[in-house]
């Protein structure tokens, strides 16, 4: 296991660049563009100045071997936001009161956070390919699109009253169909120059708006299941998770009931109230999304996949797969991908 600064990282990739990567600096006149390959990685880092205080930075990496990589941020630090298309990051943030000493990002989920005057330590795996998408706006930018702040998320309105707001590492869901496609859109822009600029600061605003408003319905539903006790908002959880962990071979309804310490109809009312739907509607939608990431990431066979998500029958899963998405599982994994 190797431990370094981000100084170190960093002045070890731009000696990878120099030896036997490239750049292109201002390729379109405002982004730039770097390859590079060393012992602990190979990458692609590309970022883009949309405006003053407003970055867009895409990046994608496959790493060699374990590596620590220890990061301090200064109080002047930006409101980010991040999609993770692919890799899983695991963070230890030490004695920090506002957010988990030790988190994971994780694939086919999209974060929001504000970390100021904080120390980080990056945990990358061997063989982990990591590929992410990252908006950077600045907190006065951010406040320039304050009017209607009463209809954020409460937990950003700090940002645009308070001068010096607490920070926070919001997981605020699951990368929906509708950021996947401007996702896409990002990563394979139509036009070039002044165009491309104009349009990928289209895609990068609309992002945000898609995110907020995911945020917003996330705090929402919070508040509306505020009549169920704590404990019973975390048993329901716990379920979520039994779900999640044996998605090949889920308990029964009362097995699962039994499991955190509920009755079969209390378990169906929890879950309804927390998630929105039943217990096994949820783990109908968790098992088509996993689904379509990895037919989309991997380049496993469908009947491999229709298996892993727990389908017998390959017959049921791309019935169910064309239900969900709008297309079959090997239209969507031969490039067809305009999803409902």
């Amino acid at each position: 296991m190797h431990i370094l600064t981000e100084e170190e990282y960093d002045q070890l990739c731009e000696e990878s660049i120099k030896t036997n990567g490239k750049r292109l600096l201002n390729h379109d006149g405002f982004d730039e563009i770097c390859q590079w390959e060393n012992q602990f990685a190979t990458g692609l880092f590309y970022e883009v100045e949309l405006r003053p205080g407003l970055r867009l930075i895409i990046a994608d990496a496959i790493h060699h071997q374990e590596l620590k990589v220890w990061s301090h941020h200064e109080q002047s630090y930006p409101l980010i936001s991040k999609f993770h298309i692919s890799g899983n990051l695991r963070t230890i943030t030490p004695r920090i009161k506002e957010i988990a000493d030790d988190y994971i990002e994780k694939v086919g989920k999209n974060y929001l956070f504000y970390l100021p005057n904080v120390d980080e330590i990056h945990n990358f795996s061997d063989g982990e390919y990591e590929s992410v998408v990252v908006i950077h706006i600045d907190i006065d930018v951010f406040k320039t699109f304050s009017q209607g702040f009463e209809y954020l998320p409460t937990s950003l309105q700090a940002l645009i009253k308070k001068n010096s707001p607490p920070r926070f590492h919001y997981t605020v869901g699951k990368i929906t169909p509708a950021m996947f496609v401007v996702l896409q859109q990002i990563l394979e822009p139509p036009f070039q120059g002044m165009m491309k600029r104009m349009y990928l600061e289209s895609r990068v605003l609309e992002l945000l708006a898609l995110q907020l408003n995911q945020f917003l319905h996330q705090e929402q539903a919070i508040r509306a299941v505020a009549n169920l006790r704590p404990v019973d908002i975390e048993k329901t959880y716990y379920a979520r998770d039994i779900l999640i962990r044996r998605i090949e071979n889920p308990p029964s309804l009362i097995d699962l009931a039994k499991l955190v310490g509920f009755g079969v109809r209390k378990l169906r009312y929890c879950f309804q109230e927390v998630f929105g739907t039943t217990v096994f509607g949820y783990l109908h939608d968790y098992r088509m999304e996993q689904a379509k990431m990895m037919l989309a990431e991997s380049k496993m066979q469908v009947a491999e996949v229709a298996n892993a998500v727990g389908y017998s029958h390959l017959g049921y899963f791309a019935k169910a797969f064309k239900e969900k998405f709008g297309v079959s599982p090997k239209e969507f994994q031969c490039g067809k991908k305009s999803l409902k």
